[in-house]
């Protein structure tokens, strides 16, 4: 039996990859394709790189919950700007439960609504490799940002394992990070052939990944400037640290390695890795260098998968009780892109 499935804001980026990627998932379908703005126009016409039942699909502006109370799971993805969802949450809630539906809703936010502590609705912070315990059952899931996950996976096992001084990181990060609507900062022309820093020591990030320090590791002194840089698709994160005690590069390899071990989809390479070989894939690929009592390491993901849909489907199978890597297992990006 699959459980069908509702995406909400289905036209932006995020909602494209999720119809992507859940054509390859044999536990769900999507049932549901939520768009106010492109209601009744086929999903072909706002992502022509789907398939044939994206020419005969189309975005609905509604969902009636009534139709789906036979259903044992419904599947709830909301791929809503920031803010959205969080108004529309208790009028989904009010709907759910006059369905009789709301113990069987799963729902999975892709903005950034519910990630931090103390939002409401009890939302379960998805950090897949981190937060596997608390994932499994979870009704209400708040995805991670694509920063957040990228600066987690490569800070935790160096937090947790040794000894920092202190850390600083820096991020590059493509167009599509800004989501669907230009703005002056984000347009093709002004981003194009241009690199600039943005909102230096003050990412909403950080916040999340001070979280996940405070819960896996402790606390760390650090900073993070991300960059706007001209590419699509992509997350390029260094973080340098200064140790206590020098750490061998044969060490920090093996640190990751292990803390990873279970992850099919978080590896340690060999030299630091590049950006297009993660490109189009849930991989998240890490390296690294050693210097004294100065560490670098190198996290590569890109933002719409591991950063964005990918996850989520991970957070859904995690959820599930199925296998994490199920209907990502075959997904690997273009080479070149």
């Amino acid at each position: 039996m699959t459980h069908p499935v509702v995406i909400l804001g289905a036209a932006s980026f995020g909602g494209g990859e999720l119809l992507r990627l859940l054509e390859l998932h044999d536990g769900v379908r999507v049932t549901h394709a939520v768009s106010r703005s492109q209601s009744g126009r086929n999903w072909s016409a706002v992502h022509p790189n789907l398939g044939n039942r994206a020419r005969i699909e189309r975005f609905v502006d509604e969902v009636d919950w009534t139709r789906l109370a036979e259903s044992e799971r419904i599947v709830v993805f909301s791929a809503l700007r920031h803010g959205e969802l969080a108004a529309q949450y208790p009028t989904l809630e009010t709907a759910w439960q006059e369905a009789g539906l709301a113990e069987r809703i799963l729902l999975i936010d892709l903005s950034p609504d519910f990630r931090l502590e103390g939002s409401p609705g009890g939302f379960c912070y998805g950090l897949s490799e981190w937060m596997a315990e608390d994932l499994r059952g979870a009704r209400r899931i708040a995805n991670p940002g694509c920063f957040a996950t990228a600066l987690a996976l490569g800070l935790l096992p160096l937090a947790r394992n040794l000894e920092l001084e202190d850390a600083s990181a820096y991020g590059f990060t493509g167009s599509s990070g800004a989501g669907l609507t230009p703005t002056e900062r984000t347009h093709h022309p002004f981003r194009a052939h241009n690199v600039r820093p943005y909102q230096p020591f003050q990412h909403r990030h950080q916040r999340e990944v001070d979280r996940m320090l405070a819960r896996h590791a402790h606390p760390v002194d650090w900073s993070f400037i991300p960059y706007s840089a001209p590419w699509v698709r992509g997350i390029l994160v260094t973080i340098e640290a200064r140790l206590t005690r020098p750490v061998t590069e044969a060490a920090l390899a093996r640190l990751y390695r292990e803390s990873y071990a279970p992850s099919p989809f978080v590896l340690w390479v060999e030299p630091p890795p590049g950006l297009l070989e993660v490109v189009g894939s849930n991989r998240c690929l890490i390296g690294g260098a050693v210097e004294g009592l100065r560490v670098a390491v190198f996290v590569v993901l890109d933002n719409l998968v591991k950063g964005m849909a990918g996850q989520a489907i991970q957070n859904l199978n995690i959820a599930c009780g199925w296998p994490v890597d199920r209907g990502l297992d075959r997904l690997a990006g273009p080479y070149p892109a």
